[in-house]
């Protein structure tokens, strides 16, 4: 019962007993008559509220399912990022590492004696590539443990998320040494 309520029907009571002849009201039958009160059951919802009760829950809800959604929606997204970029580190390095074997190849037949600078030049792109390659999995292990149920596995998930992190920027650490040695290699060969 609301404090509106109680407040109209002890005004309603007082005003009974007044019309009834009764000039003043002895306390003991007011305490009585609030014990009563404080007694009965406070939980009489009305249809109205009962309706309101259930919008706001429904209401709950849908927030609830709108924010895994999202949720959902975020991890998809980041999943389809890390693949992204690991895929374009990988043809970033694999493609250097290929072109530059094509231009070792013509160059062993032209120059052989500048062979060496330009195979120092293309390890750091076969790093990379082995970088790339290792990131994919342990990012298939890293996921693996992520999905298990147990506390410590999932750390150990989080670890290889973290590895896996780290070499995909090793890979493009890798890249920017390659190039860096195989435009000292150019120059060196004019």
């Amino acid at each position: 019962m609301t404090m509106q309520k109680f407040a109209k029907q002890l005004k309603d009571t007082i005003q009974e007993i007044k019309n009834n002849g009764t000039a003043a009201i002895y306390c003991d039958n007011l305490i009585s008559y609030l014990d009563e009160v404080s007694k009965s059951s406070s939980q009489n919802l009305t249809e109205i509220d009962l309706e309101k009760y259930k919008a706001d829950l429904q209401i709950h809800i849908e927030q609830n399912k709108s924010y895994h959604a999202s949720q959902l929606e975020m991890f998809k997204s980041v999943i389809t990022f890390g693949q992204n970029a690991m895929r374009s580190s990988f043809l970033m390095n694999g493609g250097a590492a290929v072109a530059l074997l094509a231009f070792i190849g013509h160059l062993a037949v032209l120059k052989p004696e500048n062979v060496a600078s330009f195979a120092a030049a293309l390890m750091p792109f076969v790093f990379g590539v082995l970088a790339m390659t290792m990131t994919s999995g342990f990012t298939y292990l890293s996921q693996w443990l992520y999905a298990s149920e147990n506390k410590k596995s999932q750390k150990w998930g989080f670890g290889f998320n973290i590895v896996c992190i780290a070499l995909g920027i090793s890979s493009y650490g890798f890249f920017m040494w390659g190039m860096c040695r195989a435009s000292f290699a150019f120059t060196q060969f004019v």
